[in-house]
């Protein structure tokens, strides 16, 4: 049967390994038009702000803040935000910003805001 240390210890590495893809899974949201956010940008006042995913004529992802910002912005693309989380049963769940990003067009990468 084998050391019972290495087998415990390996069975804990095990664990520890599915733990972590479990969290990884959950990082990786799929995003869709109209989907309950919040974000946080450096380029905006501080704290959460909330809003839905809009896929504009470009394919690019925006967010539709649900109140302007203090500086009058209606809608911030996916590219200034540094936090961006989901709503899924009253839980907030954090979205892998990279993947989206490298998924849409190069345009999207040249504008911000409204």
């Amino acid at each position: 049967m084998g050391d019972p240390k290495m087998f415990i210890k390996n069975l804990i590495l095990l664990g520890f390994s599915g733990l972590m893809a479990s969290q990884v899974c959950a990082s990786v949201v799929p995003l869709s038009q109209g989907t309950p956010v919040r974000l946080q940008a450096s380029s905006i006042e501080g704290g959460w702000h909330s809003g839905r995913m809009h896929l504009d004529h470009q394919k690019c992802w925006m967010v539709k803040l649900d109140k302007p910002t203090r500086d009058n912005y209606t809608m911030l693309a996916l590219i200034v935000v540094t936090e961006l989380q989901t709503s899924k049963g009253g839980t907030w769940t954090p979205v892998a910003l990279g993947p989206v990003l490298k998924a849409q067009p190069a345009v999207c990468n040249e504008y911000a805001a409204d």
